[in-house]
C-alpha cells in the first residue's frame, strides 16, 4: 500500500554557525538551542502547524496554509531578534528558514518528497535571519498581513534537478552573508557616560548627568555616529560606568568620560574620548568655566568630539547653540530634561514641568522649554501616568506647536506632536511630524520609538517592530513604552507568544501593559494566566470595559482593534457597562 501524500506547506529551519557556537561554549549553546526549539514547537502549535522533527541543529514543520507557514516563520525570526539583544555578537542564535510547498509524506517523526528536498534547499540560500520561500508559497501567501517580499529570481538548487524561482520574504532581521561585495556601513558606536563628580556633592552629581544628556543629545543629530541613548547611560549602575562596562556589554567603540570639580570661583571639567577596547585616548581636555558659559563651553566640547570622529563635517544643524541672554539658565534647562530622559516616577516628570514651565515664563522665545514641557506630557501620558490622558495629550500639543513655531528644527517637538495626532485620529499628519523628526535627529531613540508609534496605529506592525529594534539597540535600559509598543507589534501582526515574551520584562507593568499580557494569554489558551491579569486590571479599574479600548485605541482602520478585542473578550473583560476611560 503506498503511502498517503498530503499537500502540506513545509518550514525547514537550520541555526547559523552551530557548529562554531558549540566548539565556543558548548553548555550556553545547547541551552539556547534548547530554548530556542521549545519556542519554535509552540509558534508552530499557535499558528496550526505540526512539528515534524528537530534534528541537531534543525527543524521541520508542516502547515495547511502557506499563510500560517509565513507567520510561524516570521514569529521565530522575531523571537531570535529578541532573545540576541541580550547576548554578545559572536553567542547569537541566528536562523535560516526556507519554505515551499507540494505532496508530502509524514509518518511519525519523519516527512518525505521531493518538496520537503527543495524547502531545505531554500533554507541554505536564505540569509543569516531571513526567509526564502519559491514562488508558488509566494504567490498562495498573496497580500497577507503587511509582509514584503523581494524576488531572487530563479536559482539552482543544490541536488534539485528543477531550477525554483525563489523570493524573500523580508523580515528586517536578515544579515548580509560574508560574501556579499557591498561595503558594510561603518558607524562608530559611541557611550557617553555621565560626567563623574565628587561623591559628597549630590548638585554636581546631578549637572553631571544632565550635561552627559545634553552632549548625548548634541551627537545623535549626526547620522554618521551611532550614539546611545540618555535612558540608557542614566539606567547604567554607579559602580559600573567604566569602560569595559561600555566595551563589554554594550559594543561601544568610542568611550566619552569627563569628570566635573569645583575649582575656586568656577567648574573644573576635564573630559576625554577613549577609543575600545584598548584605551587609547583620541581626545582630552581640561575646562575651568562658569555656569555663565556653560553652554558656550559644550557646544566646543560636541565639535571636537565629533571633528575627531567623523572628519569634516557641516556643524551647522549639528550643535544646540543657546543664545547668549539664555546662557545663566542653561543649567536649569538640561536638569529638567534629565529628568525627562530619567522617566523612573510621575513625580520625576512633574518636576520636569515645573522647570520647564519656570523657564518659558522667564524666556517666552525658548524654543526648548517649549519642547521640554510637551516631551514631559507626553512621556507622562505614554507611561500611564496621567489622571487625564487626552487633557495631558492637548497640553503635549500646544507646547510642541509653540516650540515649533519659534524653532522649525526642534525635533523633539516634531516628535510629541506627530504623537498627538495620532490619538487625534489625523494620520497623514502625524507620520508628516514624525518622518521630520528622524530627519532631523535620526539617532534619537524616543524619535524612532514615536514613529513607530505612527507604524503601529497605521497597521504597519512589522515595520513598526523592525524600527523598535533598532531603537532598543541605541537603548538597551528604555523606558517602558518601548516594550509597550513592541509588544502592539508582535500582537497586531499576529504573533501572541512574542507579545508575552516582551511584556514581561517590563518591571512594574501598568493596567495597559496588563490588559495586553490578558489579551496575548487568552489568544494562546492559557486561561488561568489570563484571568490572573485581568484580575488585577479589574481591581485597579473597576469600571473598565472591553468598548473603552475599542474606543480610545487610535487605529487609522477600524478594523485593526479587532484581534485585541477579541483577545480582551477571551480573557473575560466586561463588554458593556458605563464607560469611564
Amino acid at each position: 500500500m503506498l503511502p498517503t501524500r498530503e499537500q502540506l506547506v513545509v518550514v525547514h529551519c537550520d541555526l547559523v554557525e552551530f557548529s562554531r557556537l558549540t566548539s565556543q561554549n558548548e553548555d550556553a549553546t545547547f541551552y539556547a538551542l534548547k530554548q530556542g526549539f521549545e519556542q519554535a514547537a509552540l509558534l508552530v502549535s499557535d499558528h496550526d502547524g505540526a512539528l515534524v522533527n528537530t534534528a541537531g541543529d534543525s527543524l521541520l514543520a508542516v502547515f495547511p496554509t502557506a499563510q500560517a507557514a509565513a507567520q510561524a516563520a516570521l514569529g521565530l525570526q522575531q523571537y531570535f531578534a529578541l532573545t540576541n539583544r541580550h547576548l554578545p555578537e559572536n553567542e547569537q542564535l541566528r536562523a535560516r528558514i526556507g519554505i515551499h510547498q507540494g505532496a508530502v509524506v509524514v509518518q511519525g517523526d519523519q516527512a518525505f518528497g521531493n518538496d520537503v528536498n527543495i524547502a531545505a534547499r531554500l533554507q541554505e540560500i536564505a540569509p543569516p535571519g531571513g526567509i526564502c520561500l519559491s514562488e508558488s508559497v509566494r504567490h498562495l501567501i498573496g497580500d497577507f498581513n503587511e509582509l514584503q517580499f523581494e524576488s531572487i529570481g530563479v536559482q539552482t538548487l543544490r541536488h534539485i534537478s528543477q531550477p525554483v524561482s525563489a523570493f524573500l520574504l523580508l523580515t528586517g532581521h536578515e544579515v548580509s552573508h560574508p560574501d556579499s561585495k557591498a561595503p558594510p556601513e561603518v558607524q562608530p558606536r559611541v557611550l557617553v557616560l555621565p560626567f563623574s563628580a565628587p561623591k559628597n556633592d549630590s548638585d554636581l552629581g546631578e549637572l553631571g548627568e544632565a550635561l552627559s544628556v545634553n552632549l548625548i543629545s548634541a551627537l545623535s543629530r549626526f547620522r554618521e555616529l551611532f550614539v546611545f541613548a540618555p535612558h540608557t547611560v542614566l539606567s547604567l549602575p554607579a559602580q559600573s560606568h567604566d569602560q569595559r562596562r561600555g566595551d563589554d556589554q554594550l559594543k561601544a567603540r568610542f568611550l566619552i568620560e569627563a569628570s566635573l570639580k569645583r575649582h575656586l570661583e568656577a567648574l573644573r571639567l576635564t573630559i576625554n574620548l577613549v577609543e575600545m577596547p584598548h584605551g587609547h585616548y583620541l581626545w582630552s581636555e581640561r575646562y575651568d568655566v562658569t555656569a555663565y558659559d556653560l553652554a558656550v563651553t559644550q557646544d566646543e566640547i560636541t565639535d571636537h568630539i565629533v571633528t575627531t570622529l567623523v572628519g569634516n563635517i557641516e556643524h551647522s544643524a549639528g550643535t544646540t547653540h543657546i543664545s547668549h541672554t539664555l546662557s545663566l539658565d542653561y543649567d536649569e534647562n538640561i536638569r529638567a530634561r534629565r529628568l525627562v530622559y530619567r522617566m523612573q516616577s510621575a513625580e520625576d516628570l512633574d518636576q520636569a514641568k515645573t522647570l520647564f514651565r519656570n523657564l518659558g515664563n522667564r524666556h517666552p522665545g525658548f524654543a526648548s522649554a517649549h519642547s521640554g514641557l510637551a516631551l514631559s506630557h507626553l512621556a507622562e501620558f505614554l507611561m500611564g501616568w496621567a489622571s487625564h490622558p487626552l487633557e495631558t495629550l492637548n497640553k503635549a500639543a500646544h507646547a510642541a506647536q509653540l516650540a515649533l513655531e519659534l524653532d522649525p528644527s526642534d525635533s523633539g517637538a516634531h516628535a510629541a506632536f506627530g504623537v498627538t495626532q495620532i490619538w487625534q485620529r489625523d494620520h497623514d499628519r502625524a507620520m508628516t511630524y514624525l518622518d521630520r523628526a528622524v530627519e532631523l535627529n535620526p539617532n534619537d531613540t524616543d524619535v524612532i520609538a514615536a514613529r513607530a508609534l505612527g507604524l503601529i496605529f497605521r497597521g504597519r506592525p512589522i515595520a513598526a517592530f523592525t524600527a523598535l529594534e533598532s531603537a532598543l539597540d541605541a537603548n538597551p535600559f528604555a523606558p517602558a513604552w518601548y516594550f509597550w509598543a513592541l509588544a502592539i507589534s508582535s500582537y497586531n501582526s499576529g504573533q501572541y507568544r512574542n507579545a508575552v515574551e516582551t511584556l514581561l520584562r517590563i518591571a512594574s507593568p501598568n493596567r495597559f501593559h496588563r490588559r495586553l499580557l490578558a489579551a496575548s494569554y487568552a489568544q494562546l489558551g492559557e486561561t488561568d494566566k489570563a484571568t490572573s491579569e485581568r484580575d488585577q486590571v479589574m481591581i485597579e479599574v473597576p469600571s473598565y470595559t472591553v468598548e473603552d479600548t475599542r474606543n480610545s485605541q487610535p487605529y487609522e482602520h477600524s478594523a485593526d482593534v479587532d484581534s485585541f478585542v477579541e483577545g480582551l473578550l477571551k480573557a473575560g473583560f466586561p463588554s458593556h457597562l458605563q464607560s469611564h476611560f
